[in-house]
């Protein structure tokens, strides 16, 4: 049967969810192999755990598992499930699916022009009376700057 429960000790998942993921990616033209996968998203996990000044057992603290296991995934032994990838997630205060976007792609004009957009889509209309004349100000400086050079 198509939807079957796939059972882990966290979490019931079904493997109806494992293939709509799996057919997203590949219909955006985004597989990648496993090893791929583990390997950004040890290397975004530790990135995001540096940046934040946290050691491997603060962050074990804050999502509740032992410092081996947070180990494992960054060094890409242990690939988390879809329920500890949310708990990490929430622990950083990201996306879940931003743990899986490369640094390079982080990094690149449109990625963040899309960030933007998407935090503007979702904000109430007070935060927006907020952020235009930020972001007015902000381009109106880059100009001057502009005609400076």
């Amino acid at each position: 049967m198509f939807y079957t429960n796939v059972s882990n000790r966290h979490n019931n998942v079904t493997l109806f969810f494992f293939t709509l993921v799996l057919c997203l990616f590949i219909m955006k033209g985004n597989f990648m192999s496993i090893a791929k996968v583990s390997s950004i998203l040890a290397s975004r996990i530790r990135s995001i755990r540096n940046s934040r000044g946290w050691t491997q057992s603060r962050f074990a603290m804050e999502i509740n598992v032992d410092p081996t296991y947070i180990s494992r995934i960054e060094s890409c032994k242990k690939l988390p499930t879809l329920y500890m990838i949310s708990r990490i997630a929430e622990a950083f205060e990201i996306d879940p699916y931003e743990l899986f976007i490369d640094e390079e792609k982080l990094d690149s004009p449109d990625y963040k022009k899309k960030k933007i957009i998407n935090i503007l889509r979702e904000s109430s209309q007070s935060s927006i009376n907020i952020y235009f004349p930020l972001i007015s100000a902000l381009h109106k400086d880059r100009k001057r700057n502009r005609k400076k050079k």
